[in-house]
């Protein structure tokens, strides 16, 4: 790898937490900005860009801080509790960053992260799009949904089903065979369509490649890759454990952030019936959402804490620890979904304007729209955990196969 790439300096897990503290201000002073336009804000973007947030889950020899899980995990749920779609676009940011870095072969990554920390992975690895193969790569096109932060990327990450004569392939065990693919920022038609509900500051455009494109090998990877081309061990979740990774911080996040406004406006809410903070059936109904809250987090970490455990210990991950991260995944989501409903519900006419509460209700619930919770991978889970599983099948991206 390139000198010119190492950057030693990448700050770790406690310089993040330190530098995050003076930013406070300024991701909640462009929130509201950043919902109206769309997309987050050009000066939060440099200023996180500017402290390595950014590429917190990059490779060390890459210029990034490559966090544990763990760690990565509890700097993700901080920015997540400051604003959800500046977290959500810090989880993403970690995901396309940490996976292209540790998985991708020399020869990509010399050219995608050609400018250091400056690179800006976005996309979606969803496979939205078709390939073929051809000497020396692919021929891909596709239309891709929810390209969550391409506002401000300048690399896109793409998944594709791998098609033969007009027909998918599949692997040995039945499943879809999909590649990851990347392209330069030029390469793709974005669409000015993220008019939604929640998670509007994400800028999670749709975009398009019509015309069949060439991709060499060197900037593909199969989704289910888990030999590690540079980096900790860790990388050897792969795609798999980035995304139950990311997910699950933003849900913590958000969760822990509209109980914090609940409880302020609780202190300070007088109606005809006295300050809702005195009431007794209000301080039980608080003291229910913190247990769920506490409760589901505490088992998010524990999956987690286990996971990283094995993987310094370089033992493989088994499938019952991938189907406990996937579940931490799926069920903070429920829960939070459910903490954001108490706390919208007794926010009152402060819930309902524009404000953090609306905000961290509006958010939470678009993010439970996600394929990634789907009931499936839940089931998968369940079969996991049961010691149901098929001969030879593995915990992936989409459940077992």
């Amino acid at each position: 790898m390139s000198e010119a790439l190492a950057s030693p300096a990448a700050p770790g897990y406690y310089e993040l937490l330190q530098r995050l503290e003076p930013l406070t201000g300024l991701i909640e002073g462009q929130a509201d900005e950043s919902d109206k336009i769309r997309h987050m804000t050009d000066p939060c973007y440099a200023g996180l860009q500017a402290q390595g947030f950014f590429h917190m889950m990059t490779p060390r020899v890459l210029g990034g801080s490559e966090l544990s899980w763990s760690d990565g995990l509890h700097v993700a749920e901080s920015i997540s509790q400051i604003d959800g779609a500046t977290g959500w676009l810090l989880m993403v940011a970690g995901v396309q960053h940490g996976s292209c870095g540790s998985l991708i072969t020399e020869a990509g990554c010399r050219d995608v992260f050609a400018a250091g920390t400056d690179t800006n992975i976005a996309g979606q690895g969803i496979p939205r799009g078709l390939a073929r193969k051809v000497d020396g790569g692919y021929m891909i096109k596709g239309d891709w949904s929810y390209g969550s932060g391409i506002y401000h990327s300048n690399w896109i990450h793409s998944g594709c089903v791998l098609m033969e004569d007009g027909k998918p392939l599949m692997d040995d065990h039945g499943g879809l065979i999909v590649i990851i693919t990347y392209v330069p920022r030029s390469a793709i038609d974005l669409k000015d369509n993220w008019d939604v509900i929640g998670l509007r500051g994400t800028g999670s455009f749709d975009y398009s490649i019509a015309e069949e494109r060439f991709v060499p090998d060197d900037f593909t990877y199969v989704y289910s890759k888990s030999t590690v081309e540079r980096g900790g061990n860790h990388y050897s979740l792969g795609i798999v454990g980035f995304t139950a990774w990311g997910h699950t911080s933003f849900a913590l996040g958000v969760g822990r952030h509209a109980l914090n406004e609940l409880r302020a406006i609780a202190k300070g809410k007088a109606g005809p019936f006295g300050v809702l903070a005195d009431s007794a059936s209000f301080q039980e109904k608080y003291a229910r959402a913190e247990a769920q809250y506490r409760a589901a987090r505490a088992f998010v970490y524990s999956a987690w804490n286990d996971l990283d455990e094995s993987l310094l210990n370089e033992e493989p991950p088994t499938n019952e620890q991938l189907a406990l991260i996937k579940l931490a995944f799926r069920y903070s989501h429920e829960v939070m979904s459910d903490v954001c409903t108490f706390a919208f519900n007794f926010g009152g006419g402060i819930a309902l304007r524009a404000s953090p509460l609306q905000r961290c209700y509006r958010d939470m619930h678009a993010g439970l729209q996600h394929i990634l919770l789907s009931d499936q991978i839940m089931q998968d889970c369940g079969k996991v955990l049961m010691g149901h599983v098929p001969e030879g099948a593995r915990m992936q991206l989409l459940g077992l196969h």
